[in-house]
């Protein structure tokens, strides 16, 4: 029989609502610690996107891969990662978010040092298929904890500086590419990849466990140790009892997902990611073949991704705060005409230093809406099963970047011309905005309000 606060009270057995403690906490030393281990892990996913962008047209040449060929190749990352989104995500529910963002480091670091390795397209191939099933364990999950550790009024905020960790990505990618590659090659830049594993040890020592693992599992000396950490004012007892504001599940409910106001949600939010992973993603990987052909030099086609990655540094930040003011949704409208416009216009105007102010913008309104998009999902679903919602629309996403790439690949193999590539490219941002204003704020947060509603209300400390 559930025990009513009353009854809770006379028996000297007190419920702590864990959520409510760190939404309302004060300190910023904890959630600090977990959005900077966050962003490190996050930058991986911006490194592994661009990397191969800048690396390509040498590798083709070194491997004599045409475009079809080379557009394969970096889509096959992608497909690894959509199994490995729904997979991370569902088991960061089940078993620790935090257990399975060290495996996501792991796996992508090995396997993309092991790309640098590699003696042909088949086996390069297999290396950067498993590299993208751990890559997409990193970002839904880290977005996940930053959202779940974050103070309440700077959830958005923090949630979208950490996603910055793309572009920061994207920035060190060119910055590599600029410093070695005309003199270590590409098989350098990939095997260095591999000091990314140093964060792994950094994350088992400092990075917290999810409060909804942890409170399911009945771990209460660890719960203690991170509430003090959240609020040294704390004074934990043996018999405190601690709970979420909502009802932690029993196991992870990733049909729910796809009913209800859930369904309509994750199938809008992942389509709208789709269309902007699509974009990011093939720009970045044919951006500097693509100005070779107009007659600009590889380093000059470089330098388009790094104003693309620079631009995300003002974006982010602006796109965080904006929306913590006017909303999600309008951010998302201002945004997405932007990207449509400035892409559209890479290929047109004749000045490069035009086209680098396009690229800019480019990179601006599609950084800025991706870092806004998984941040609002977390706030959509409920913490029992956060990961495995993020994971599910992180692997919808994660198809953009399969069928991105490829595709242009082909039209460059048909000799397209390179302005209309490129209006090809932008095209999704359309998509994109009317599946994001097709999102619905209401059935999610109801259902979510009726499951709190479930739980005894808890005593607060």
């Amino acid at each position: 029989m559930e025990r009513t606060l009353g009854d809770a009270s006379r028996s000297g057995l007190r419920q702590v609502d864990v959520t409510k403690l760190i939404d309302n906490s004060t300190r910023k030393s904890l959630p600090i610690t977990v959005a900077v281990i966050c962003f490190l892990a996050i930058v991986f996913d911006g490194l592994d996107s661009a990397l191969f962008g800048t690396v390509l047209p040498v590798l083709m040449k070194d491997m004599k891969m045409g475009p079809a060929e080379a557009g394969i190749l970096a889509s096959i990352g992608h497909i690894g990662a959509v199994g490995g989104a729904v997979l991370f995500g569902v088991a960061a529910d089940s078993i620790g978010r935090k257990r399975m963002l060290l495996i996501g480091i792991t796996v992508f670091t090995v396997f993309t040092a092991a790309c640098g390795l590699s003696q042909g397209f088949i086996d390069f191939a297999i290396y950067r298929f498993i590299a993208g099933i751990g890559l997409a364990g990193i970002v839904p999950i880290a977005v996940a904890l930053v959202f779940e550790y974050t103070p309440g009024k700077r959830k958005a905020v923090v949630s979208s500086a950490s996603y910055m960790g793309i572009g920061v990505g994207v920035l060190l990618s060119a910055l590599l590419s600029i410093a070695f590659l005309s003199t270590a090659g590409w098989r350098a830049i990939l095997i260095g990849t591999f000091f990314c594993i140093v964060l792994v040890p950094v994350a088992f020592l400092w990075l917290p466990e999810s409060m909804s693992i942890l409170v399911k599992k009945r771990k209460k000396d660890s719960i203690r140790k991170i509430l003090m950490r959240v609020d040294p004012r704390f004074i934990s007892d043996v018999n405190d009892e601690y709970v979420l504001n909502e009802p932690p599940a029993s196991k992870v409910p990733l049909k729910r997902l796809f009913q209800g106001g859930y369904a309509r949600n994750t199938f809008f939010l992942g389509t709208a990611l789709h269309c902007l992973m699509m974009i990011a993603v093939t720009l970045t990987t044919w951006v500097a073949h693509l100005m070779v052909q107009r007659g600009f030099t590889l380093a000059t086609g470089i330098t388009f991704i790094l104003v693309f990655s620079v631009s995300n540094f003002i974006s982010t930040p602006l796109a965080g705060w904006m929306a913590d003011r006017v909303g999600y949704k309008k951010v998302f409208a201002i945004y997405m005409p932007i990207l449509f416009v400035s892409i559209s216009l890479i290929g047109i105007v004749q000045d490069p230093f035009a086209a680098l102010i396009c690229m800019f913008f480019a990179g601006f309104a599609v950084l800025g809406a991706t870092c806004l998009l998984l941040p609002y999902a977390g706030s959509l679903y409920p913490m029992s099963f956060r990961s495995s919602a993020m994971g599910v629309i992180y692997a919808i996403g994660r198809i953009g970047p399969i069928i991105g790439p490829a595709i242009a690949g082909v039209m460059l193999a048909a000799e397209m011309r390179v302005p209309l590539i490129l209006i090809f490219m932008a095209a999704p941002s359309i998509v994109a905005l009317v599946a994001f204003l097709l999102v619905k704020d209401g059935p999610s947060q109801v259902v979510a309000q009726q499951e709190t509603s479930l739980v005894t209300d808890p005593l607060h400390v």
